[in-house]
């Protein structure tokens, strides 16, 4: 009986151990990223007026989300403005397994938030503050996907207070420059040896800078320039597997990516305006994810793990257009193409990311001092098979990120401006 009550709380003991050694090795695997629907985990729609032609703005950036698109466009408008805008983002993401069986992620609206807020102070300088959700969104896998020592839940929110000033150095050119506070919190969830649910939860902050330039070439003709550059985020989390009472602490940064846009506007009539963008995004920034915990690395004999990214930079291609049907009425559309940055060889299922076509269509409506702006778009996924990723290497069965994965996604856009 002593003999055997030994046994038990040895297994225990041993049991313990084992998942501690788990834990400290599994923080420094998991990344603080999750689904989004541009390259990577983006969000570039911060407005329904440009999203109704395909986020095409950068030229045309005479509204208040110009704070986001092209902020030296603010010195287009008079007065103050006010405006804040909803979207609502439906995905849809399966994998198709190589044994014939399918598991879907679980379908999420989320519901990212705008805010801009625009005054003119003379004929050459304005101000500006944006509040927008620049990075995030979520995947949710189940506990019994093929896929779920890799990850179950995850979801990234972040928030971008940006303030502007913007001259406007003669009739045809302005600039404008701001900082950026980006605030960001982080859940990632998955299976330690398919049983116990492990959790990571941390947050941070850091701050940047942006700039940009309009340029009316003619009376017809406009020319933007837009800049963010790359914030780094330091992070601070705890890590936990609850089943045993286990938990960890951990630190690590993630630098965001660079971003430059350059667009260009044109007035085909005085209904009529068409735009084009070509958008760059330095995803390189994120070669790798390097996690210090207060505890020693059992494997490696040190308390930090590095986690090989190695990320792609990308290019976005956008087209719309917008046509005045009366003083009140606009009709607006546009198609993106966007790449993109997740190798095959470090691809897993919180970033599940393909290439990817969208279609946009769109309408505002004007009344006095207040605008309405509404739009809708459909992205579609290329279709993308992984036979030998390396994150496959941390599971128990290591071919279980194998097979197709499908996906797309729904985002509806309102925005409301009031002029003062």
């Amino acid at each position: 009986m002593i003999k055997t009550t030994y046994k038990i709380a040895h297994r225990r003991i041993y049991m313990r151990k084992a998942l501690a050694l788990l834990l400290s090795i599994v923080i420094g695997s998991l990344a603080f990223t999750s689904s989004g629907f541009a390259a990577g985990f983006r969000l570039p729609d911060q407005d329904s007026t440009a999203m109704g032609m395909a986020g095409a703005f950068v030229g045309q950036a005479d509204n208040p989300s110009a704070l986001w698109y092209n902020p030296s466009g603010i010195t287009q408008l008079d007065g103050t403005t006010v405006a804040a805008g909803v979207m609502t983002i439906t995905p849809v993401m399966k994998h198709e397994n190589n044994d014939g069986s399918t598991d879907v992620s679980k379908r999420t609206t989320h519901l990212p938030v705008t805010l801009f807020a625009v005054h003119k102070m003379n004929d050459q300088v304005a101000f500006g503050l944006g509040i927008t959700n620049p990075f995030g969104l979520s995947t949710n896998w189940s506990d019994t996907s093929a896929t779920s020592q890799v990850a179950t839940f995850s979801k990234i929110v972040s928030i971008d207070i940006n303030p502007n000033v913007a001259y406007k150095a003669s009739d045809r050119l302005s600039f404008a420059i701001g900082i950026d506070y980006i605030k960001l919190e982080a859940t990632m969830e998955k299976l330690l040896m398919g049983v116990y649910n492990f959790s990571l939860q941390g947050d941070g902050y850091g701050w940047g800078a942006n700039a940009g330039a309009l340029w009316k070439a003619t009376d017809r003709l406009s020319v933007g320039l837009s800049y963010r550059s790359k914030v780094k985020i330091d992070v601070d989390g705890t890590a936990k597997v609850e089943a045993m009472g286990l938990s960890n602490s951990a630190q690590t940064n993630i630098t965001l990516p660079d971003l430059m846009q350059v667009g260009v506007s044109y007035k085909a009539s005085d209904n009529l305006t068409m735009n084009a963008d070509l958008d760059y995004t330095g995803w390189s920034s994120y070669d790798k994810l390097t996690v210090t915990s207060d505890t020693i690395y059992y494997l490696t004999g040190t308390n930090t793990s590095t986690e090989e990214k190695q990320w792609k930079n990308t290019l976005t291609f956008r087209i719309g257009g917008q046509y005045k049907l009366s003083e009140q009425w606009k009709a607006r559309a546009g198609f993106v193409y966007d790449q993109n940055p997740v190798p095959d060889d470090y691809f897993d299922t919180r970033v599940p990311d393909s290439d990817r076509q969208g279609i946009t269509i769109g309408g505002g409506y004007a009344n006095g001092a207040m605008t309405i702006d509404a739009a809708y778009m459909y992205l579609k996924f290329k279709n993308r098979t992984i036979t030998n990723s390396l994150a496959d290497d941390t599971t128990m069965t290591t071919t279980a990120l194998n097979g197709t994965y499908t996906s797309e996604a729904h985002i509806v856009g309102v925005t409301v401006a009031y002029k003062f």
